[in-house]
């Protein structure tokens, strides 16, 4: 069986966008402890980005799979100050829509888009919970998720 990781890289032309197992952007990083190693993280701010350089798009799509938490399909903005959360929500709708040109629909794949900022508001988590700021991808919605600079991604998968 082929890893779904895999089948992405395959839809990727250019490798120059494709992240050295780093999620990082401009004074924000999340941590990537206890994901799994069978994974592909593609920076969408690079050149080969499958989005192309003049649109819209969230920092970060990670593939990964793994025997225990099955495929798992994730979209990430990063941010070091506070969030805006409408202009969050745009990136990281973008960056679903990108993930469903790549992301095959052939077997069930658990999505969650995260917001990662340095501060992260009350009005914040409610205004994310509103249904109008739900991601979709292939068919489902997503609330996003919100973590800190610094933390653990696990903890919002």
């Amino acid at each position: 069986m082929t890893l779904l990781p895999d089948l992405v890289r395959e839809k990727i032309t250019d490798l120059r966008c494709l992240a050295k197992g780093k999620i990082k952007k401009e004074g924000c990083a999340v941590k990537l402890t206890n994901i799994p190693p069978q994974r592909l993280i593609i920076d969408l701010d690079k050149p080969g980005s499958p989005l192309g350089s003049d649109k819209k798009r969230c920092d970060y799509l990670l593939v990964t799979t793994d025997g225990q938490i099955g495929d798992l399909v994730a979209v990430l903005e990063l941010k070091r100050g506070g969030l805006d959360t409408k202009e969050a929500v745009s990136q990281l709708k973008a960056g679903a829509r990108a993930a469903e040109k790549l992301v095959p629909k052939v077997r069930a794949i658990r999505f969650r888009p995260v917001a990662a900022s340095g501060s992260v508001r009350k009005h914040d988590r409610v205004e994310l919970k509103k249904p109008g700021n739900q991601i979709a991808f292939h068919g489902r919605r997503e609330a996003v998720r919100l973590l800190s600079c610094g933390g653990f991604l696990t903890n919002v998968l």
